[in-house]
């Protein structure tokens, strides 16, 4: 139990930074790897209770302690720096709507590239040597922009997420996205049924955590 409500501490976290992200009049953009990233960091609690605890190697922890947690962080670091590098054509902005992104999305294309040209929901820049489309959830007001493919320039990628950065920086909503205060709801819970079990149980916590970093 005691694993499980420390688990639920940066999932909490990850909660709020998303009624963050979700909240005000203005839109907020992160790349694809910055928005894995943050999930990771979200789950790294269970990620911790769960796989590394069952893999944790013993014989590593008695001998060097709390400086094997490190070496296991490490690993988990590693693995999602590779799977952002399948993110890195990818943007997700949070906190808009379909028709005000669409607007902004045709104007920057414009601006970039005169040869930018729609095709149903996907956009192509071929001056700048990029094609994506997008995906949408209503509920949330978030949109995913995906690239079309592998075959897409870095160099106008970058070019296009400064770009449409600097769009969505001047851009107001038409109305406040109210799944941040549920966002701010369940983390709330998340964070007040961990700390209420962690010192309910605090003994019990400081010892086990005593145990994970001393053993041996």
């Amino acid at each position: 139990m005691i694993s499980i409500a420390v688990a639920f501490v940066p999932l909490a976290l990850y909660f709020f930074a998303l009624a963050a992200l979700n909240g005000g009049m203005r839109p907020r953009m992160l790349t694809g790897q910055e928005d894995l990233t943050a999930l990771a960091l979200g789950l790294i609690g269970f990620v911790m209770a769960g796989p590394m605890l069952y893999v944790l190697p013993i014989d590593s922890l008695a001998y060097w302690r709390y400086v094997t947690w490190f070496f296991l962080a490490l690993l988990y670091a590693l693995m999602v720096w590779f799977l952002g590098a399948m993110f890195r054509f990818r943007v997700v902005i949070y906190n808009i709507a379909m028709d005000e992104l669409r607007d902004i999305l045709e104007k920057t294309g414009q601006e970039l590239d005169a040869e930018a040209r729609w095709a149903g929901n996907s956009l192509s820049l071929p001056t700048l040597g990029i094609q994506f489309y997008y995906e949408r959830v209503s509920l949330l007001r978030n949109v995913t922009l995906k690239a079309c493919g592998t075959r897409q320039n870095l160099q106008g990628w970058l070019h296009f997420e400064k770009s449409l950065r600097n769009a969505l920086v001047r851009h107001r909503a038409v109305r406040k996205n109210r799944v941040s205060l549920l966002m701010v709801t369940v983390g709330s819970l998340m964070m007040f049924g961990a700390l209420s079990i962690l010192i309910t149980y605090r003994i019990e916590a400081m010892q086990s955590l005593w145990f994970l970093l001393q053993s041996g």
